[in-house]
This record gives structure tokens, sequence and C-alpha cells, in this order.
């Protein structure tokens, strides 16, 4: 039984929803984490601040993706750290903590789950 072209354009739609929310809700989870281990005021550090840090940053990279090389990335962290401490109304130093620990607990994830998605493909 074929897909017709228009229940393809649904299901690639529908996935690329998932996918965002997902991507959404994951970076929200970083982010709310740096901005704890940062020491970030309690009554601030709420799921809907993460959220927002997370969707602004998006909005920076797309902003900044055309502009290429080290200057794009500097000017992108920097703002990256800028939304943190605006958003969450802190210091440039926490703001540069909680921006630090997202980037470790990014990483941190990425290497686990590359680890076994790797070990379940050997097995």
């Amino acid at each position: 039984m074929a897909i017709n072209p228009l229940g393809l354009a649904g299901l690639t739609m529908t996935a690329a929803i998932i996918a965002f929310v997902l991507s959404l809700i994951i970076g929200a989870l970083f982010v709310w984490f740096g901005a704890k281990v940062a020491g970030v005021n309690k009554r601030r550090r709420t799921w809907g601040n993460a959220i927002l840090v997370v969707i602004l940053m998006l909005v920076l990279r797309i902003l900044l993706g055309h502009i290429g090389g080290g200057i794009g990335e500097l000017v992108g962290i920097i703002g990256s750290i800028a939304i943190i401490k605006y958003v969450y109304s802190t210091a440039w130093v926490k703001a540069i903590i909680a921006w630090i620990f997202m980037l470790i607990a990014i990483v941190v994830v990425t290497i686990v789950l590359g680890v076994g998605v790797i070990g379940a493909a050997l097995f």
C-alpha cells in the first residue's frame, strides 16, 4: 500500500513538531539545571523562564547564522549568556556559570546517549 504525498507531508510535519517540542523540553531542562547549579534565585528559576531562554537562544542562533567564522560564535555565546542574565535577572557571573553548566550537561548527555546507541548497535 503506497502512501500518498499529502500523507507523507503530514507525517513529516508531525515528526518535525514532535522533534521541536522534545528539543525544547530537553533544552529547558539543561538551562534549568545550569541556573540551579549557578544559584539563581529560586523564584526566578521556573520552567517557563527556562523555555523562554531556549526559544530566545534559538532565535538568536537563527539571526546570527549568517555571520560566519569565530565572530558569529563569539557573539552567539555572549548573546546566550546575556539572555540567561536578563531572563533570570541575575548577575553576569551567575549567568556565565549557568551557561557553562548547561553546556556541560549537554555534552554529558550527548556522550551517554552516543555510547548507549553505539553499544546497542553492537549487540
